[in-house]
């Protein structure tokens, strides 16, 4: 008798473990949407753009919905543009595009579509600065709470670190002047470059901040096929040269993204450099850093990129780096036919972990991957 009541006990025992097992794993069941902006061929003119949420359970693709679309330009200026730049997603809500704007994915609405650079994004605010001959020099702030955009009046305010410094692109080689507080102007170095040319524009070389008073800026040749990061050190005016790397002309300025204090990540094109103040070293780096684990290869081989979790490969594709989304698990590209100098889409590609493998999503005219949103 005891062991049947033992062996009950047992037998309870299991079918409240599995049953606890079973619902941990529904318990675990992950929900995101990765949000892809379409474009709209009846709408040439305007550049109109649909945006869309994909929807996938567990890595599995189980529908799409239309959530808005907006206008990319307005009497034959830029408006809302998600084909410039790096677009993000922000609190799981907020998509910031490459020219800055703000649109509200949960209300469906443009927050923000004024003219300004973004400096970064902070708790509620982002944070913008302006440098224009009309206007002026100012930094100024949208907060998302508020729903309000202004100019900061606080004249101690400062969203980054650094000093007022700006690029005199009046003749080539560039200068870099310096801007004191109630001081004269200071020539930091006549021989800053030739600048990045894109379409015939002159935007400012990238410049990126070690601390309040060592920056480090791209130094472009004639011919932008090279480049030289150069750091300065604007009390004493002294400028070293860290490194320099090979690049080709681009269509989109080269950027800085700050690594840790002593290091930097430029990206121009294809090509990706690590700048380690410290060591005096610059390094082109064959994959991207990764992220959620995942890395892409940075330059286009014959086969396409190939594609890394965890530094192990999952699989080889065409597609450009812009249109590599990755979260926990997950990870997206669009996929692309290359024909000689031509490339078609051809539908996305979702990696799901838990498979693991990768699966064909139908989608058509994607003009960018925005990010993932956990729902």
């Amino acid at each position: 008798m005891f062991r049947s009541v033992r062996k009950y006990k047992l037998i309870c025992l299991l079918l409240l473990t599995l049953n606890g097992i079973s619902f941990s794993f529904k318990a675990q069941d992950s929900k995101y949407a990765l949000i892809v902006i379409h474009y709209d061929p009846s709408s040439k003119t305007d550049f109109k753009q649909l945006v869309y949420a994909y929807h996938f359970l567990n890595g599995h693709f189980t529908g799409r919905e239309e959530l808005m679309s907006f206008k990319g330009r307005v009497n034959n200026a830029d408006y809302v543009r998600t084909d410039k730049g790096n677009n993000f997603i922000y609190q799981n809500r907020y998509m910031i595009t490459g020219m800055g704007h703000i649109v509200d994915l949960k209300e469906k609405k443009i927050l923000f579509d004024q003219k300004a650079n973004l400096v970064r994004c902070s708790n509620d605010s982002a944070i913008y600065y302006t440098n224009d001959a009309f206007k002026g020099k100012f930094y100024s702030v949208y907060n998302f709470t508020t729903k309000q955009y202004a100019e900061v009046k606080k004249l101690t305010f400062k969203a980054i670190v650094g000093q007022d410094v700006e690029f005199d692109k009046t003749n080539a080689p560039y200068i870099i002047n310096y801007y004191p507080q109630n001081k004269p102007k200071v020539v930091l170095t006549t021989d800053a470059g030739f600048g990045q040319i894109i379409d015939g524009k002159k935007p400012d070389p990238a410049l990126a901040w070690l601390d309040n008073s060592n920056l480090v800026y791209a130094k472009f040749n004639k011919e932008n096929n090279a480049v030289e990061f150069v750091k300065i050190n604007i009390e004493s005016k002294a400028s070293t040269v860290i490194g320099k790397g090979v690049i080709k002309p681009q269509s989109e300025a080269g950027t800085f993204t700050k690594l840790s204090k002593s290091q930097l990540l430029f990206v121009i094109g294809e090509k990706q450099f690590t700048i380690d103040v410290e060591k005096n070293a610059v390094t082109e780096i064959l994959f991207t850093v990764p992220q959620n684990g995942f890395a892409a290869e940075c330059a286009k081989k014959g086969y396409g990129r190939l594609i890394k979790l965890n530094d192990k490969e999952i699989g080889k594709n065409h597609f450009q780096l812009k249109n590599f989304k990755t979260e926990n698990n997950i990870a997206a590209i669009v996929k692309e036919l290359v024909i000689g100098t031509d490339s078609y889409q051809q539908g996305m590609s979702v990696w799901n972990n838990t498979k693991p493998g990768w699966e064909s999503v139908d989608c058509e005219d994607v003009v960018a991957l925005i990010g993932w949103i956990k729902e």
